[in-house]
């Protein structure tokens, strides 16, 4: 079963969180618990497929509902990303220079994380 922001449960909470009346909120919030019991992904810490993009759902989500648990779960998700980041730097001996995959979409994630802005890059603003 597939929960990454590019398939499932978190691009759902993305993509709809914004446009979405309350008739969905029960979706949403499945799709956010969904996303935090599947934990961070092995895939890394970008945004299109990595436990980034999968903690931007939280952020929506603690936007939307104004819980706390759903910041602490983005936040949480922020510094798993990071310790990811910096194993695969220490394994293959360099940085990933992308928005969607690598080092730079994880460094947007953890500022917005800081300063309590949901919004993807490219896909909420540009």
């Amino acid at each position: 079963m597939l929960v990454q922001h590019c398939h499932g449960a978190p691009g759902i909470v993305n993509v709809l969180a914004y446009f979405a009346d309350s008739r969905v909120d029960d979706l949403l919030i499945a799709a956010g618990e969904l996303t935090w019991y599947a934990g961070p992904l092995g895939k890394g810490g970008g945004i299109c497929h990595g436990t980034a993009g999968n903690g931007f759902a939280f952020l929506k989500l603690f936007r939307r509902t104004k819980d706390e648990i759903w910041l602490d779960r983005a936040r949480r998700f922020a510094m798993h990303a990071c310790r990811q980041s910096n194993a695969a730097r220490q394994q293959h001996h360099q940085s990933r220079y992308s928005l969607w995959t690598g080092d730079l979409g994880l460094a947007i994630y953890a500022w917005h994380c800081l300063n309590l802005d949901d919004r993807i890059p490219t896909q909420d603003f540009f």
